[in-house]
């Protein structure tokens, strides 16, 4: 699968939660949490992801609105996670 390179703006309480996360995994690098967060979404909603290359999930750069609702409850986690309201 080609990789490619994505830009996004993220807030400061994101970033907190991406390191955390990088701590609890003991993982090399941020980028390594993204990618494992990435395919744990991905994973997730295969099942119902259309056959689209331009999705996300296959490879494109469209988030189908499972994959959105997927990274809206992975962020409110994270929230929770950061807030400690889990």
């Amino acid at each position: 699968m080609a990789k490619q390179a994505v830009t996004m703006r993220l807030e400061a309480t994101v970033i907190d939660d991406l390191n955390y996360l990088n701590y609890l995994m003991r993982a090399k690098s941020t980028a390594q949490v993204v990618s494992e967060v990435v395919t744990l979404a991905a994973g997730a909603i295969k099942a119902v992801v259309s056959d689209d290359p331009e999705l996300l999930a296959n490879g494109g750069t469209v988030l189908s609105r499972e994959e959105q609702d997927a990274w809206a409850t992975v962020r409110r986690w994270l929230q929770e996670r950061a807030t400690g309201t889990v």
